[in-house]
């Protein structure tokens, strides 16, 4: 039996904002050989546009710009807003609109990261995300949570760790 120690650690750097975007299922996004729905592609298009809103953008930019490879690692949560009627039944049990986790999660974190979206063009408009291989992602939460609100909302917080305490020595 192995015991560990659980590592502490100063961030370099947070940056958060919010998309009011539905979370779409990995389980519907694709068909055939892996071929995205179309609408999927559509969900896509909406969550790369919203990242261009300017003050998501300047998040994005702000840590982007810190960045360095052999320097960090990251750490991201994703709190999934639901409406209450949503994400509970009228028995007060999580309902099975609300997703799992693990399938919302994927398509969120492909968009944040991969470097096949950064630089597209959707209606004109250039798209930047965080462009960084998403291996370096360290620590994952993520969260579904009742709002009062009537839509879906997605707060997506990252962090800049440094990498040298996630070194074993």
């Amino acid at each position: 039996m192995s015991l560990s120690s659980e590592v502490w650690y100063d961030s370099c750097m947070i940056v958060s904002f919010s998309l009011k975007i539905k979370p779409f299922s990995v389980n519907r996004a694709y068909y055939k050989n892996r071929q995205l729905t179309q609408e999927a592609r559509l969900w896509r298009e909406d969550f790369l546009l919203q990242l261009q809103q300017s003050e998501v953008l300047q998040q994005i930019q702000l840590l982007k710009k810190e960045w360095c490879s052999t320097q960090h690692a990251l750490s991201v949560s994703y709190d999934f807003f639901y409406p209450r009627k949503l994400l509970f039944t009228k028995k007060g049990e999580v309902s099975k609109r609300s997703m799992d986790l693990t399938n919302v999660e994927k398509l969120v974190q492909d968009n944040l990261f991969e470097s096949r979206y950064n630089g597209r063009e959707i209606d004109g408009v250039i798209i930047e995300n965080f462009d960084i291989d998403d291996k370096f992602i360290v620590c994952l939460q993520s969260r579904k949570l009742a709002h009062n609100q009537p839509h879906h909302e997605i707060l997506i917080t990252v962090e800049l760790l440094p990498l040298k305490p996630l070194l074993r020595l």
